[in-house]
């Protein structure tokens, strides 16, 4: 996915104000989300899934940033993995 292609998504998502039944959300601001249950979902879809961090559902799908992106990224393999 390029960069346009992003912002197309988000500008989606917060004009729906609802993800979408191949993307899901998450906050990261402070941290990982747990995510667990979001892979579990997309691995038995046949297109798989996009996790866009950094937007808040409870603040009206608006950009919050993430903590880290190099350890969030270590932090999202490392759950794969685990899987």
């Amino acid at each position: 996915m390029n960069d346009e292609q992003m912002r197309v998504l988000v500008e989606n998502i917060q004009k729906q104000k609802t993800e979408l039944r191949n993307v899901e959300i998450k906050e990261a601001g402070g941290g990982c989300p747990k995510i667990y249950d979001t892979l579990s979902s997309f691995s038995n879809q046949d297109e798989g899934g996009v996790i866009l961090f950094g937007l808040s559902e409870k603040e009206g799908h608006k950009i919050t940033g993430v903590y880290d992106p190099a350890d969030l990224q270590v932090q999202v393999n490392n759950r794969s993995l685990e899987m």
